[in-house]
């Protein structure tokens, strides 16, 4: 008899890319927060589930015949993090002991709900399992975050980012290019800058690994920023511009930590050029490729191939 046990999902999954291969556990559904470029709300009313339904599932997933591959697990939704401590420590531990060879386990996170536990607090989800986190940084522009209701403000970013690390937790940031629109280039090369500024300011004084990714503004029906685009009130940039708003912000990273070990990718579905490589080792080699896709035109994705 085929067994009739199944992991809960509320649809739609959202999940980092790199998550692609880890075991799935709806930790939270939803957002606790509602960013104007952000789909994550749109059918969901956040909620955090209850340790036995959690609990739950991981008991499925461990007595799949899979149970022995499982070596990550995210726990979703949109911010997982805001889970109160004590809870998502439980969770955590539970995991890690339901499947032999887990080695991590990873969840998003929002600057504000990482500043809200203290040191001990993460250094105890640290040692329990929990080594990745994905903070949606967006941009390093206080003016572009308040006007997208990102609830955050670049020092946010800035401390949290060292708590994290402090606590031994891999930050995993990204950005979205073109968040500010072609309506206004002084909003864009703010954005470029003060994001650079704030990697820039963020990386550590060691070897330790940590990542920059670099998304492209997709702008879906029922988001708010959807909403001012047919308003005409916000106008999407072009592959040109978006490249030209990468370009500065690489060209400013400028690390005091020479041997830093920040893994940089811009090769979500999302982007018009895929890139990757470690900044600011790889510094020059990701410029003259953002040179060569600002003059060939036709190297760059097709926009029916870009998706969230």
């Amino acid at each position: 008899m085929v067994s009739q046990e199944r992991i809960y999902y509320c649809n739609p999954v959202f999940r980092p890319p790199s998550e692609g291969n880890s075991l799935l556990i709806q930790l939270t559904e939803g957002c606790t927060y509602r960013c104007d470029f952000c789909m994550s709300n749109l059918r969901k009313h956040f909620k955090i589930r209850s340790v036995d339904e959690v609990k739950r599932d991981l008991d499925i997933g461990s007595r799949s015949k899979y149970n022995s591959s499982v070596r990550k697990l995210f726990f979703l939704d949109g911010n997982a993090m805001v889970t109160p401590v004590e809870k998502l420590l439980e969770f955590t531990n539970y995991a890690m002991k339901s499947f032999p060879n887990l080695e991590r386990v990873g969840v998003y996170a929002h600057a504000k709900d990482i500043l809200k536990k203290s040191d001990d607090d993460l250094k105890a989800l640290s040692d329990a399992g929990l080594k990745i986190a994905y903070v949606g940084f967006e941009t390093g522009s206080d003016e572009l975050l308040k006007i997208v209701h990102k609830n955050a403000t670049k020092m946010n970013f800035i401390n949290a980012s060292k708590k994290l690390m402090k606590a031994d937790i891999t930050l995993s940031a990204t950005f979205i290019n073109g968040l500010g629109g072609a309506n206004n280039e002084s909003v864009s090369k703010t954005h470029a800058l003060e994001s650079a500024d704030l990697v820039n300011k963020i990386c550590p004084n060691d070897d330790r690994i940590w990542y920059i990714a670099f998304l492209s503004l997709m702008v879906p029906p029922g988001t708010v920023i959807y909403e001012k685009k047919m308003r005409n009130e916000f106008k999407e940039m072009n592959s040109y511009e978006i490249l030209s708003e990468l370009k500065l912000f690489v060209e400013t990273i400028n690390f005091s930590n020479k041997s830093a070990n920040c893994i940089f990718r811009s090769n979500h579905a999302s982007n018009y050029l895929p890139l990757r490589g470690v900044l600011e080792r790889d510094k020059s080699k990701i410029l003259s490729l953002i040179e060569s896709g600002l003059k060939n035109k036709n190297s760059l994705r097709a926009e029916h191939y870009r998706a969230l």
